[in-house]
């Protein structure tokens, strides 16, 4: 758990720069904008600022000037001259990003009280933008609090399934409540978006882990349960069966944990991973697919052996994606 901890700080925040030219009706400074966006990029933070200012000049409440400003300012390591920037941007109740933009400064610090105070002001305002809820998540997962982190990425999910670090959030803030088998499915629902030569090892590492886990007594009954229903599926998945290589293992726990997951669902009291999660690995688990599927999430551990495998199964690994696509998942 130590090194998820220290993986997890090492995160970046989202502080997405998002220009929105359209909105400008004087093509100065819509010139002056693209510049001064160029020259942040090139690490020319200075002379970006200048572009900013001048723009500022012309048009002194043209939100995005400022809140490009801030944005300089902040990854330029002036952060206290970017927060009047971003409280200007956020009074004039028009970009969300600067909610995201400006809790960020005071997450990185460590000011989680101003951080969530942000977020959750964000939150209330833009309840549909999808990155103050994965950021408050992030937050909460710097904390230990995580039972709130959890339930944020939920709420992140939901805006756009699509946004794969959620996925991980939502896994490790499970698997630190020792709620494992939430946290296997959020972990390989992660791994499954991610290219694979992105995956790294964290991920698929605890996957593993979660899998060769023995019960903990002492848990919590939740957890406990989710643990035994693990342990019970993986213990029965190989019987009888030798001289299997690692992923070919790992491929029959998997589809043995996910049906029996899926099967129990219920019990653990959440309508969202029942329907969301449940039923869809449920369904993978019933499939063709599981070979593809447990190689394609393995990268990571085995990245010769499975880049080898997924070499020679182009077929397979194109009728596996049409079947993930294919899938509609409800959201409760």
């Amino acid at each position: 758990m130590k090194t998820c901890h220290r993986f997890l700080l090492t995160l970046t925040f989202l502080i997405c720069s998002a220009v929105l030219f359209a909105q400008n009706k004087n093509p100065g400074v819509d010139s002056l904008l693209k510049q001064g966006v160029a020259l942040n990029d090139a690490g020319k933070f200075a002379e970006a600022i200048t572009k900013y200012d001048e723009a500022l000049k012309i048009e002194p409440n043209n939100m995005t000037a400022l809140y490009e400003k801030g944005y300089t300012l902040s990854v330029s390591g002036k952060a206290d001259e970017a927060i009047p920037c971003f409280e200007k941007v956020i009074a004039s109740r028009q970009m969300p990003n600067a909610y995201v933009a400006l809790a960020n400064i005071y997450d990185t610090r460590g000011d989680f009280t101003q951080a969530e105070k942000y977020y959750t002001q964000g939150i209330a305002a833009y309840p549909n933008y999808g990155s103050l809820w994965y950021n408050l998540g992030l937050c909460y997962l710097h904390q230990k609090k995580y039972e709130q982190a959890g339930a944020a990425a939920v709420e992140s999910i939901k805006i756009n399934q699509k946004h794969v670090a959620s996925y991980q959030i939502y896994g490790f803030a499970n698997y630190f409540q020792g709620k494992n088998a939430m946290a296997l499915l959020g972990l390989s629902n992660f791994l499954m978006l991610v290219p694979p030569i992105q995956q790294g090892r964290v991920a698929s590492a605890i996957v593993k882990q979660i899998l060769n886990a023995k019960p903990d007594a002492k848990a919590e009954p939740m957890a406990k349960m989710q643990q035994e229903i693990i342990a019970k599926a993986v213990a029965s998945a190989t019987v009888g069966k030798t001289d299997l290589k690692g992923a070919d293992s790992v491929s029959l726990q998997l589809k043995s944990a996910f049906k029996a997951i899926n099967e129990q669902s219920a019990q653990y009291k959440s309508a969202f991973f029942e329907k969301y999660f449940g039923d869809f690995f449920g369904a993978l688990a019933n499939s063709d697919h599981m070979d593809v599927f447990t190689r394609v999430i393995t990268v990571g551990l085995w990245p010769q052996e499975n880049v080898i495998w997924l070499g020679t199964h182009i077929d397979g690994l194109k009728t596996y994606d049409a079947w993930k696509s294919s899938q509609t998942r409800v959201i409760q």
